[in-house]
């Protein structure tokens, strides 16, 4: 009896590895659309497009079959690139539909986790697009206030929105789009802060290509982590002269990576040169590094703004070598130095900077 149990379990089990799923079928009907060719690309990790299949539309549906060797990001798009729609491909059945909002793909664990991270990115692109288009109006009002409130604003939207992230990445651990999303959002955070979200992450996840990816930059981000000895650079002021960090001699330093085109950096100067004004004679330096390409615009901001400290630029804008250095990701972003270069707070604004520069100063 026992005997024939087993074999009953053995062919189940055969069974189910003969008729496992082998690949992917992605279906779906988009309407009537002027685009008659869609097709299926994957971005690879040395910056090319790999093409997955084509799909003529035909009746309006698409379908694109195949197989990938691991769960990955995958996008339909059309030729002109005008329309995409992101999937996290695995080798299961995708039904493609047109929702409220968005076009998007069901199917599998993987691409539920996807949809709903989509769903906030939806809601903080329409947020952000409000607040950004009211802050303009408040800063060509001269409305400071208004501007400074406004920043506030949108830095606890954007706490409460990475919160929504943070539990949906804790809740979905081991999945590889939990390591996708460390990815494409925890790298703008400080090194100290995607270590966490790496952290998070199972064993799986942490083994897929974009866990990988994570694990390397973590390594890279060490070399300007708090309590290491921040790499020396040099810029050029906008009369030309070259200022290297080292030949800055101060107690306390601070460097302010910021640009003229920057709403939210140009409401934090007015602090900053509160705390300038207060603790320059006692030993601090601000090093103003501007991720401008403009030198006109960049130094008409610099006189607007009557920042008196040291200012320089290389003026490649986000293509900067130093913000590359550095690991800057999004502005304002500042790094406060001891003496002797040292690292010890990272991307501190408001009061929490004024506290800090305060307490590193009386320790002098």
């Amino acid at each position: 009896m026992m005997r024939k149990i087993m074999l009953f379990i053995a062919c189940i089990a055969f069974w189910g590895l003969c008729n496992a799923q082998e690949g992917f079928r992605i279906t779906g009907n988009l309407g009537q659309l002027q685009q008659d060719t869609f097709y299926l690309v994957a971005p690879s990790l040395n910056g090319t497009v790999n093409v997955l299949g084509a799909s003529i539309l035909k009746d309006g549906n698409i379908e694109f079959q195949g197989r990938v060797p691991e769960t990955m990001l995958a996008t339909i798009m059309t030729s002109d690139q005008q329309g995409m729609i992101p999937l996290m491909l695995e080798n299961v059945n995708y039904t493609i539909r047109i929702g409220k909002e968005s076009i998007e793909g069901e199917g599998g664990p993987e691409q539920a986790v996807l949809n709903k991270f989509n769903a906030l990115q939806r809601e903080a692109m329409k947020q952000q697009q409000k607040l950004q288009a009211d802050m303009k109006i408040a800063y060509e009002e001269g409305n400071q206030m208004r501007v400074a409130a406004l920043s506030g604003q949108g830095q606890k939207f954007m706490q409460g929105m990475q919160k929504q992230i943070l539990e949906l990445i804790k809740g979905n651990a081991n999945s590889v789009t939990a390591a996708y999303l460390v990815l494409t959002t925890g790298m703008q955070a400080p090194s100290e802060q995607l270590q966490e979200y790496y952290n998070l992450l199972g064993e799986r996840a942490k083994a897929s290509s974009y866990g990988r990816i994570i694990a390397a930059h973590l390594a890279e981000q060490g070399k300007t982590a708090v309590g290491e000895v921040a790499p020396d650079f040099t810029v050029n002021t906008p009369e030309g002269k070259p200022i290297s960090l080292y030949g800055i001699k101060a107690k306390v330093k601070l460097v302010d990576f910021w640009a003229s085109w920057c709403a939210p950096c140009r409401a934090e100067n007015p602090n900053v040169i509160r705390l300038y004004k207060k603790y320059h004679d006692k030993g601090l330096e601000v090093l103003g590094v501007s991720l401008d390409n403009d030198k006109s615009k960049w130094v008409q901001a610099i006189m607007q703004d009557g920042l008196p400290w040291l200012n320089g630029s290389d003026l490649k804008a986000q293509a900067s070598e130093i913000a590359r250095m550095y690991n800057v990701r999004q502005i304002p972003y500042t790094l406060l130095l001891d003496e002797n270069n040292r690292i010890v707070a990272k991307n501190l604004r408001g009061k929490e900077l004024g506290k800090k520069i305060e307490e590193l100063l009386k320790l002098k």
